[in-house]
C-alpha cells in the first residue's frame, strides 16, 4: 500500500509506493554512466596537471604535497552559471524592472575544484584524506566568496554520472556562490524558525536524536556526524549526512570534524557502489545564507541524491515526489555493507 509521507523540514510531502517497482517497462533502457578512466594522465585533459594552458583560467587555492606538488586545486570555472562581471555592484542594489517582471544581473561566484591530480581518480576509489583535500579546499572558498557582496549564499555540490550532469571525465565538485536565496532553502529556513518558535529546539538537532535513537533508518554515525535516509525520502536511497554538533554555517568545520566528515562520505560512497550498483548521483551541501550563519534554528546538512529513476508526469505536474522504496529498507540495505 501506499503511503503519504511528510518532510519535516520542508513540510514537503512525497508518496512512498514500493508497489510501483513492479510496474513493467516495455521501453526500458540502461542509461550509462560516465566511464571511469583507467589512465592517471590524459593530455586532453584540462584538469590534468601541465595540462594549465588547456584552461587557463585563474587559481584560487592549491593543496600541495610534501613534494610541492599540488594535489587538489580550485579554479575559475569556465562555464559559469554566474559570474563576477566588472560591471556588477559592490554593493547589495535592488532589483531591476522590466514591466511588471523583476530581473537582476547574473551577479555571484562560480569556482570549480579539481579533486585529485590524477585523472584516474574518482570519488569512490578516493582514501579519507583525499577527500578531506576537496572538502577542506571546498568550505575554504565557500568562506572565502562570502566577501563578495553579490553572494548570499554558497552551494557546493558534485555532479557523479551522466544522469547527475558530468561532463567532464577527471573528478571535480564546483562551489556557486549567488545573491538569490532560493525558495527551497528560503522554505527550510521558514520551517525551522516556526519549530524553534514553536518548540524552542532546531528541528535538525530533533532529528538527528530521533534517528539515532530509533535506529531503523540509521546507515552509519561516527563521533562528529550521523548518516541516514530520511523519513520522508523522496528518492531511492537517498541518504542525509548531518553534524551533531549544531552549526548553521560551514564555519565551525575545524580540522577533527573535517576528517570525520571525509571518513563518513567514504563509507557512503562505498556502501553506493557496492549495495545499489554505482549509480549516479548528485552531493549538495545545504547551508545557511551568510547573514544567518549563526542563528540557533537551522542545520547545514549534506544531501545524497542517487539518480536511479526518470522522472514522471505525476512528479512534473505536482511536484511530488514518488519513492518505489521504503526508506527503511533502502537504510537497512545500504547498513549491510560488507566493507565497514
Amino acid at each position: 500500500m501506499s503511503e503519504l509521507r511528510q518532510n519535516l523540514c520542508s513540510k514537503e510531502w512525497v508518496v512512498i509506493a514500493p508497489k510501483r517497482r513492479e510496474k513493467p517497462n516495455a521501453l526500458k533502457t540502461k542509461i550509462k554512466s560516465v566511464p571511469l578512466s583507467t589512465e592517471s594522465y590524459s593530455s586532453k585533459c584540462p584538469f590534468c596537471p601541465n595540462n594549465e594552458k588547456l584552461f587557463p583560467l585563474e587559481e584560487k587555492m592549491r593543496i600541495q604535497n610534501s613534494n610541492g606538488e599540488w594535489v587538489t586545486r580550485v579554479i575559475e570555472n569556465k562555464y559559469k552559471i554566474l559570474d563576477s562581471y566588472d560591471s556588477c555592484p559592490t554593493v547589495t542594489q535592488p532589483f531591476d524592472k522590466e514591466g511588471i517582471y523583476q530581473k537582476l544581473k547574473g551577479c555571484g561566484s562560480h569556482e570549480l575544484v579539481i579533486d585529485s591530480n590524477r585523472h584516474d581518480k574518482n570519488i569512490l576509489n578516493m582514501s579519507p584524506i583525499e577527500i578531506r583535500n576537496i572538502l577542506e579546499a571546498a568550505l575554504q572558498r565557500a568562506v572565502a566568496l562570502k566577501k563578495n557582496p553579490n553572494n548570499l549564499i554558497t552551494l557546493i555540490f558534485k555532479n557523479y554520472g551522466a544522469m547527475s550532469g558530468q561532463t567532464q571525465l577527471h573528478s571535480h565538485t564546483q562551489i556557486v556562490g549567488s545573491r538569490v536565496v532560493p525558495s527551497y532553502i528560503r522554505t527550510l529556513l521558514h520551517e525551522a524558525e516556526k519549530h524553534f518558535d514553536s518548540f524552542g529546539s532546531c528541528v535538525f538537532c530533533d532529528m538527528i536524536v530521533y534517528e539515532i535513537g530509533e535506529g531503523v533508518r540509521l546507515i552509519t554515525q561516527n563521533e562528529n556526524y550521523v548518516s541516514f535516509v530520511p523519513f520522508a525520502a523522496g528518492t531511492e536511497h537517498e541518504t542525509w549526512i548531518l553534524p551533531k554538533f549544531h552549526a548553521a554555517g560551514l564555519e565551525e568545520i575545524v580540522e577533527k570534524k573535517l576528517e570525520d566528515l571525509a571518513k563518513i562520505l567514504q563509507s557512503i560512497f562505498q556502501r553506493f557502489h557496492q549495495k545499489i550498483e554505482n549509480p549516479d548521483f548528485n552531493f549538495v551541501i545545504r547551508s545557511a545564507p551568510y547573514p544567518l550563519s549563526n542563528v540557533p534554528y537551522y542545520h547545514w546538512h549534506i544531501q545524497l541524491l542517487p539518480r536511479t529513476k526518470i522522472i514522471g508526469g505525476f512528479e512534473v505536474g505536482t511536484r511530488i515526489q514518488v519513492n518505489t522504496i521504503l526508506p527503511e529498507d533502502s537504510a537497512k540495505l545500504l547498513r549491510e555493507c560488507s566493507h565497514f
